[in-house]
């Protein structure tokens, strides 16, 4: 029924950063290409809005081009990328005091209309009514950006087994909403 994206591993090579700053394209592009579908989904699940994701990820995009001067190797270059998104998407929230979800609306906003599946519309309905935002957030960056749990773990800066219990509460709790399996 809940068919996840193919699992693909986020590696960025943090030399991508001292390419940018001296100005290639290929390197922007590079980065972009291995971090769009898991920041895409990280966004989506905290604005739970297709556009403002998409504002949101071109903005940080915009972001990582002016500020790639400023990244310091860690080890986990995707961290420093997701943490400039959660800024701005807090920024956004903080201007627009009148972001709280409407959940008549999120059908609409996400395109559920345009799930034919109805099995699967009728969980990601569930997801924005049942879940808490963690445990949402790990299904959807699993599930639609395609990472898998370590990865996860790694960047939420969550222990490996936090992150799989969660995800596994999260899919129990839809289980049970529809009783069936995922």
């Amino acid at each position: 029924m809940w068919e996840s994206a193919p699992k693909r591993k986020v590696k960025i090579d943090e030399q991508l950063f001292e390419r940018i700053c001296q100005g290639e394209a290929d390197a922007f592009r590079e980065l972009y290409e291995i971090t769009y579908r898991p920041l895409y989904a990280f966004l989506l699940s905290h604005t739970q809005n297709s556009e403002d994701a998409q504002d949101l990820l071109q903005d940080t995009y915009i972001q990582i081009y002016k500020n790639s001067h400023l990244y310091q190797k860690q080890g986990n270059p995707m961290a420093w990328i997701m943490k400039i998104a959660k800024n701005l998407f807090l920024m956004k929230c903080r201007k627009d005091r009148e972001s709280m979800v409407n959940y008549e609306d999120v059908e609409n906003e996400l395109g559920f209309a345009d799930i034919s599946d109805a099995d699967n519309r009728m969980i990601l309905e569930a997801m924005f009514q049942i879940l808490s935002e963690e445990d949402r957030d790990l299904i959807i960056l699993h599930n639609v950006g395609g990472m898998k749990h370590r990865e996860i773990a790694k960047l939420l800066n969550m222990p490996l087994g936090t992150v799989i219990a969660r995800y596994n509460r999260g899919i129990r709790k839809l289980q049970k909403e529809f009783g069936e399996k995922l």
